[in-house]
């Protein structure tokens, strides 16, 4: 990826209002979507992934995934993207996955990219006091296991 490329992309953008989820990440979620049919290994393909706002939003993607005869994997927020921590963790989780040999469809690849490109942007600086104590409270009590 070149430079301009990775400083250009700061946005996640709701992908059925398009709302600025940067604007509050707690708002929301990054959500995958596997097939019935496994990869050529056998393991999970991921067929679809995107960014959408908790709530209604997620209801009307959810609909329109079901309909593409998707079958629901995970959502999670995305301010566990966005703090340094929870990122690091996040990245090794996803990197752990890919190296067991799971698959993401390039569409789905793109999206989680995207999203570590654009959390990382956000990470990059020192933690707030408010990320600190969630870190502490999620290693005491074993909520992130890589920590």
């Amino acid at each position: 990826m070149k430079v301009k490329e990775f400083i250009s992309k700061t946005e996640l953008l709701c992908e059925h209002c398009g709302k600025d989820l940067l604007t509050d990440p707690a708002s929301g979620i990054f959500v995958t979507w596997t097939t019935k049919h496994k990869s050529y290994n056998l393991k999970e393909f991921y067929q679809k992934a995107y960014y959408c706002c908790k709530g209604a939003c997620n209801e009307a993607m959810k609909i329109k995934s079901r309909n593409q005869g998707l079958i629901y994997h995970e959502q999670e927020d995305l301010s566990v993207y966005m703090n340094p921590l929870t990122y690091i963790n996040k990245s090794v989780l996803w990197m752990d996955l890919l190296n067991k040999g799971v698959t993401l469809k390039p569409a789905a690849f793109d999206k989680l990219n995207n999203l570590f490109t654009v959390a990382f942007i956000e990470v990059s600086r020192r933690m707030t006091n408010k990320e600190v104590t969630e870190a502490k409270y999620r290693v005491a009590n074993g909520i992130d296991s890589i920590l």
